[in-house]
């Protein structure tokens, strides 16, 4: 199991690899983080754990790594308000980041207070998780674009240093919300060295093709063209499908 093509939690996950950190995660699509390549949760519990047990870490001592609890937006309005309170009254120094992608999208995009509509697809009042972390008590709250790499990865290590706790929201629509989908990228097997920098994201739209396995491709039908992994390719080989 993966994140479909084009997740926007794809880029904070990538980031969460490249720092040496705990993470405790929470119920919702971004559970997949759990597995290869990422492999960046090291517990879900239940609905609201993600903050709560991030807390219980930092209380128990827990300070040889920064601690970094993951939540989603649909789980933070449900079940997270309390323990983000909890965290900020108790001079918690966690960094929490609310995953908010504008849908409960694991148990099939049902609405929330945080998408602007009611279950009945009639328009309301849109909460937003900042504005509970601000009444929370928190100072330290960042919003980011997860598949902007170079800013999820700067913010992140940022905020972990920091004796304070700290609130990032990763926002970005779920793919399946907005329904968007650019121009396919291609690879330029003239710059590509097969390096297999670019596997390493887990998009189900590059995979290796051919004789042995060897030639890196991308489906044009899987890809969106969210275009993450043209930032971490170091050779530019990947470049919109002509």
């Amino acid at each position: 199991p993966m994140f479909c093509p084009g997740c926007p939690s794809r880029g904070l996950f990538y980031a969460l690899s490249k720092i040496d950190c705990v993470v405790s995660g929470d119920i919702g699509c971004y559970s997949l983080g759990v597995f290869p390549p990422y492999e960046r949760l090291d517990t879900i519990l239940c609905m609201g754990a993600g903050i709560t047990v991030a807390q219980g870490m930092d209380k128990a001592g827990l300070r040889d790594k920064p601690v970094i609890g993951i939540i989603g937006d649909s789980t933070f309005f449900h079940s997270g308000i309390t323990g983000l309170l909890e965290l900020s009254y108790n001079k918690g120094i966690s960094t929490i980041v609310i995953v908010d992608n504008r849908a409960t999208a694991m148990t099939g995009l049902q609405e929330h207070p945080g998408t602007g509509r009611t279950l009945m697809r009639e328009k309301t009042y849109t909460a937003h998780p900042e504005d509970f972390a601000r009444a929370c008590g928190i100072k330290n709250i960042h919003i980011i674009d997860p598949l902007d790499f170079e800013q999820t990865l700067k913010v992140l290590k940022k905020e972990v240093k920091k004796e304070a706790a700290s609130v990032i929201i990763s926002r970005r629509a779920c793919v399946l919300v907005e329904r968007l989908k650019k121009n396919p990228l291609a690879i330029d097997s003239d710059k590509c060295t097969q390096c297999g920098r670019c596997l390493k994201i887990g998009c189900p739209a590059i995979y290796r093709k051919g004789t042995n396995k060897k030639a890196i491709i991308i489906d044009e039908i899987l890809c969106t063209g969210c275009g993450f992994c043209i930032q971490v390719c170091p050779k530019e080989a990947i470049i919109p499908k002509k």
